[in-house]
């Protein structure tokens, strides 16, 4: 089924030389915090905690005074980096994991692959009319339990674009975002379930998205032993190309950003945004502790 997966990758270099001219522009990127990597070990009071925001952001306030060395970082949302925060959670009787807080909602992974699935089984990239969308919104969204279904906001997907994946993440995440000075238009969907974007794979480095390391490198040792989000498997993101709408962006298995074809089926973790009134009621985030959520 994978009958477009290789088409950029396996010229990937000689390709990005051809684009070598292109420039990324100068995006206006708003920043907020990021939760440090493997140093956030610290609990919280559960008793005056009203909702999973202000625990995560509690934990954030803790480990900046205890880490004065530098271990927080200040990005875009309030980010869990590095090899393998406790970020952890029980959803629907499975474990998740937590990417960060954007605008004032917790956004959720599974742990695990659900399968492989076509990003969409015609050669186009709108992801609203796609396949999987509809899947996952319909199909798997209506197999989860009821209380957790309960959990789910329907939130608002930014979806923008880019032409090649030879780019830094800071710039991506102003692309997905289409703010000023991405080439690309605004998109934006909305939907219970989707899935990570190809910057949030980016910031969960703790070190490369950093140093500007473009996500097509991102197979290199310092990259993927500080990025808790390489799981090992051909999967699906969220971002489309803008260029050919035959092609959609997917971290491989070695952890390098690539374009896929749409049709190609591929490992796929639902991602989605918890409601502002879902609240930690235990748990310290640990893979053998996750946190547990209450609404």
């Amino acid at each position: 089924m994978k009958k477009a997966l290789n088409l950029f990758k396996k010229n990937t270099k000689l390709i990005f030389g051809i684009f070598i001219g292109l420039s990324l522009g100068s995006i206006g990127v708003a920043t907020a915090m990021t939760i440090a990597s493997k140093e956030v070990s610290y609990t919280h009071s559960l008793s005056n905690i009203t909702n999973v925001q202000e625990a995560i952001e509690e934990l954030y306030t803790l480990t900046k005074e205890n880490t004065p060395t530098g271990h927080i970082i200040v990005e875009n949302g309030v980010r869990y980096t590095g090899l393998n925060p406790n970020n952890y959670v029980s959803f629907n009787g499975e474990l998740w994991r937590m990417i960060g807080i954007f605008d004032g909602k917790m956004k959720i992974i599974r742990n695990e692959s659900i399968g492989d699935y076509e990003w969409n089984d015609i050669e186009r990239n709108d992801w609203e009319k796609s396949s999987l969308y509809h899947y996952l919104n319909t199909t798997y969204y209506n197999s989860l339990e009821s209380t957790s279904k309960n959990m789910i906001e329907n939130a608002t997907w930014r979806i923008g674009g880019y032409s090649i994946p030879d780019v830094t993440t800071n710039a991506m995440y102003g692309y997905e975002e289409s703010l000023k000075g991405a080439s690309s238009s605004s998109l934006t969907t909305t939907g219970f379930i989707g899935l990570m974007s190809i910057s949030d794979y980016g910031y969960a480095s703790s070190h490369c998205y950093k140093n500007g390391q473009s996500l097509n490198n991102y197979d290199n040792l310092v990259c993927t032993n500080t990025n808790w989000l390489k799981v090992g498997i051909d999967e699906w993101t969220l971002s489309p190309s803008s260029l050919q709408n035959l092609y959609a962006f997917y971290v491989s298995a070695e952890g390098v950003a690539f374009f896929g074809g749409v049709p190609s089926s591929l490992a796929v973790r639902p991602s989605l945004y918890l409601k502002s009134n879902v609240y930690i009621k235990g748990g310290n985030g640990t893979r053998n502790d996750p946190y547990f959520l209450g609404i």
